[in-house]
């Protein structure tokens, strides 16, 4: 299932938290705006045929602007009116997004405006862009079984059914998924043609602007644990079980001690010491910790993470963000808890959670 591409200002980057981040994890806050791009000839991606100045694309911006902040004014009308950017099709829609997906000087603006606010011009490498903030939409969880047919989009070679008959396998396919007892995922392993089939379908969390229009309304019509009927689209005929929103990630504030080694990962280069002696130091500094001495001083004094200056400090971080050891063993803990020596591709840590 292809997802809704934010052309002219996506930007992808890795997050790291305390040198201890894994880096497909995010915890910003999620963000829900229209634009409309302005571009100029020099422009990132400008299409060939713009040819105006970087002066004539910030006045019209500004001039587009103050129609988009008019009383009663149709943002969406005036993005398919005059946008240069991708998105003007939908009316400048974007969808939800986290702020590391966008360029930052597209998201800094955003954040700044307040719901139903409209921004002047803001200038990134692609153009001037005029910003309408907008609430979050609710975000959906869902699998599918996918049936293709010679000829829809991305299909395999080796897929010879013809339309009528992939429809009429979808609808044999989506009564047995609707059957008492049915195991969707199964189904999906079974039957999918799509590259979800061997996950069993799950796609996950996502917002209804990543998937294709069919998709997204067929599975915001569907209640949860109900199962669609085939939803036809250029890739073929889909059976869509809309499933319940995990719940959201725990949260805990904690403090690390981190010892590297030599070869370890994001070792600084003047690290010298073998594992076996950073596993003996990192030791020592638990049995102080152990015998009462300051946590927060002892980090000042032992670790090699960046948060040793902050005395180990952490702040606030979401269940998932960490690597997955550290992750562990810090959600284990109790408020005040300290845990054993716990090995990542970091090195060697102690934990303490204090919130």
């Amino acid at each position: 299932m292809p997802t809704f591409l934010r052309c002219g200002v996506v930007l992808s980057v890795a997050l790291v938290v305390g040198g201890v981040g894994s880096s497909s994890a995010f915890a910003a806050k999620k963000l829900n705006a229209s634009h409309i791009l302005i571009q100029h000839a020099d422009s990132t991606r400008a299409a060939p045929g713009i040819t105006r100045s970087k002066d004539e694309a910030l006045q019209r911006a500004k001039d587009v602007a103050a129609k988009a902040q008019a009383k009663d004014a149709d943002f969406a009308a005036l993005a398919r009116q005059f946008s240069d950017g991708p998105s003007k099709q939908d009316g400048g829609d974007l969808g939800n997004f986290l702020p590391q997906q966008m360029i930052p000087e597209f998201s800094a603006a955003t954040s700044q405006l307040k719901i139903g606010e409209v921004s002047g011009p803001v200038e990134s490498q692609f153009g001037y862009h005029i910003i309408l903030r907008k609430p979050l939409i609710e975000d959906l969880n869902a699998a599918h079984i996918l049936i293709q047919y010679a000829g829809s989009a991305r299909a395999a070679d080796g897929i010879t059914r013809t339309k009528e008959q992939a429809l009429e396998f979808a609808q044999q396919v989506s009564e047995m998924a609707r059957a008492n007892g049915a195991n969707f995922a199964a189904l999906a392993r079974q039957h999918s043609d799509g590259p979800s089939g061997s996950n069993g379908g799950d796609l996950g969390v996502f917002s209804p602007k990543q998937m294709i229009p069919e998709f997204s309304q067929a599975t915001l019509k569907l209640k949860v644990g109900e199962v669609s009927n085939p939803v036809a689209s250029r890739f073929g005929y889909h059976i869509i079980l809309r499933k319940p929103l995990p719940p959201p990630p725990r949260s805990i504030s904690a403090r690390h001690i981190l010892v590297q080694y030599k070869g370890s990962e994001r070792a600084d280069p003047t690290v010298a010491r073998t594992k076996e002696e950073a596993l003996a130091r990192i030791q020592e500094c638990l049995q102080k910790v152990k015998a009462g001495e300051s946590f927060a001083e002892l980090a000042k004094e032992y670790s090699d993470g960046p948060s040793a200056s902050r005395g180990g400090d952490l702040g606030k971080f979401k269940e998932g963000v960490m690597a997955p050891r550290f992750n562990d063993a810090a959600f284990a803990l109790e408020v005040g808890g300290l845990s054993d020596v716990v090995e990542t591709p970091f090195g060697f840590h102690i934990i303490t959670r204090y919130e």
